[in-house]
């Protein structure tokens, strides 16, 4: 009886983790329709690299990338947002 237990447990387990399995949707965009977004990075062979990004609503943020031996990183200024009268509301 035990080892019964135990067996549809793991065929229940099995059945569920299939289940999420199925066929992806379609995206809400076409991958065409969708707007890349634009950076201007600063000359230089240091780890540090400042960018501006201009986001795709027109917003630009002020950003640092890390880029190290193996490893990176990326930080911005959201505080300071700045765009065509989309200025960050505090």
């Amino acid at each position: 009886m035990r080892k019964t237990t135990r067996i549809t447990l793991a065929i229940t387990v099995i059945c569920m983790a299939l289940a999420g399995c199925g066929s992806a949707s379609e995206l809400s965009t076409p991958a065409h329709a969708v707007r890349s977004v634009d950076s201007q990075c600063s000359a230089g062979a240091d780890v540090f690299t400042e960018c501006i990004v201009t986001l795709t609503d027109t917003r630009k943020v002020d950003c640092v990338v890390y880029s190290g031996y193996k490893q990176g990183g990326l930080s911005c200024d959201w505080y300071h947002v700045s765009g065509v009268g989309k200025e960050l509301a505090r």
